[in-house]
C-alpha cells in the first residue's frame, strides 16, 4: 500500500494512484499479459491464464 501511494508501483507503465484499484480485461496487454514495475528497477511480465 506505501509503495502505490508513493507512486512507486505501475502496470503497463501506468501508475497506480489507489491501493484499492481493480486490473481490468483492458489492462492486459494482447489479452494475456501484465507489465508489473515494482520501484525503479523491479519489473514483472505476468502471463494470464483463460
Amino acid at each position: 500500500r506505501r509503495m502505490v501511494s508513493g507512486g512507486g508501483v505501475s502496470i503497463n507503465k501506468q501508475k497506480l494512484v489507489r491501493p484499492e484499484q481493480r486490473i481490468t480485461a483492458v489492462d492486459f496487454i494482447n489479452n494475456k499479459y501484465l507489465l508489473v514495475q515494482k520501484g525503479k528497477k523491479n519489473y514483472y511480465l505476468i502471463r494470464v491464464k483463460e
